[in-house]
């Protein structure tokens, strides 16, 4: 029986090499997050950032860490925005805080 040609090499060629992913650098963003006392508070985040990375951001800001039951509303997005929600997503990222969890 002839051997079988190219066992371990697979269906490429001898050239071709696997193309690495390019990865995205994260930029920095500012949120703005409006308070029920009507006073601003402006935070600084990457774009990879999530609703529930700001959270934590204004649990360790000295201005919003008492403020603990309130939902996040976006102009554009609506009444209350799931922690899931990446802050890229919202233009223009200013943020009010609605007191209540919905």
């Amino acid at each position: 029986m002839a051997p079988k040609a190219g066992r371990g090499r697979g269906n490429r060629a001898r050239g071709d090499k696997k193309k690495k992913e390019e990865k995205i650098v994260p930029a920095a963003i500012d949120v703005t997050v409006i308070t029920p006392y009507e006073s601003q508070v402006t935070l600084k985040g990457i774009s990879t950032d999530r609703i529930l990375d700001v959270r934590r951001l204004l649990s360790s800001n000295t201005g919003t860490c008492h403020l603990t039951n309130y939902s996040l509303m976006h102009v554009a997005r609506g009444q209350r925005l799931t922690d899931g929600v990446e802050i890229v997503s919202l233009k223009p990222c200013v943020l009010r805080m609605v007191e209540g969890r919905w």
